[in-house]
């Protein structure tokens, strides 16, 4: 509890006043990343790997917006900072440790918004003001303005955020959650949740697992897996049928 603590101390004043409400959960995430790392890590990993990958096939690197940065567990940061004159952070929440790792990244910006149509107008809308962007990346970010969306209105959010990200001029990447499934050690299914609340998703380039929540973590019984789904393309895939 004292990582916590100091977590969420360090990031209070930091953090402008609108936004310090979301500091409490973001400290929950990023408490739950760090004891499940070795889980989170195979995730992490291809999230990274797969950003990473698509770098070189930009024909511009100036500006780089990361839409649901958070605790920077699956963002390359310090590879996009390498390659690109600026990489610009969008989240609710930016806690301490995730500003300490930027901190000698002087091309790096913390930028606190909400993304969700649910509680703002346009909320990709200042895209428009910044200069030079050449790609935007959504990471793990559809699926969470499901969860926290008012009930009864989370296909129409996350279907909002996807027709957002169409209309962007720019080449934009997703990688999302889009369905979990908890399992028992006996390996029996218990349960199957569609994350995309029924929105239909176009195939995808790759999927991979994230054990979000191993054996103990929220109960004894089951645990909890992810399937995660990687757009490269988002104009492209778009287009297809589901």
């Amino acid at each position: 509890m004292l990582a916590e603590t100091i977590a969420y101390a360090t990031s209070y004043f930091a953090t402008p006043e609108p936004f310090r409400p979301h500091i409490n959960e973001a400290v929950g995430l990023w408490s739950r990343g760090r004891r499940q790392a070795q889980a989170w890590g195979p995730h992490a990993g291809e999230t990274s790997r797969s950003i990473t990958g698509l770098m070189e096939t930009l024909p511009t690197h100036r500006t780089v917006a990361v839409l649901g940065s958070g605790p920077l567990f699956d963002v390359p940061v310090e590879a996009l900072a390498a390659r690109f004159a600026r990489v610009i952070l969008v989240d609710r929440a930016h806690l301490s440790p995730a500003r300490r790792r930027t901190r000698r990244l002087s091309n790096v910006r913390h930028d606190w918004r909400d993304l969700s149509t649910a509680t703002t107008a346009d909320p990709l809308g200042f895209l428009a003001a910044i200069p030079d962007l050449d790609w935007v990346i959504s990471v793990n970010l559809a699926s969470q303005l499901g969860v926290d969306a008012p009930f009864g209105q989370e296909r129409r959010v996350i279907e909002a955020h996807l027709a957002d990200l169409t209309r962007l001029p720019c080449p934009v990447t997703v990688v999302t959650d889009i369905s979990f499934r908890t399992v028992d050690r006996a390996g029996r299914e218990h349960e199957r949740f569609d994350l995309m609340h029924g929105h239909p998703m176009p195939r995808p380039a790759r999927t991979w697992h994230w054990e979000v929540a191993p054996h103990g973590e929220e109960n004894r019984v089951t645990r909890r897996e992810h399937v995660v789904a990687f757009y490269p393309d988002w104009h492209e895939a778009s287009r297809r049928k589901p």
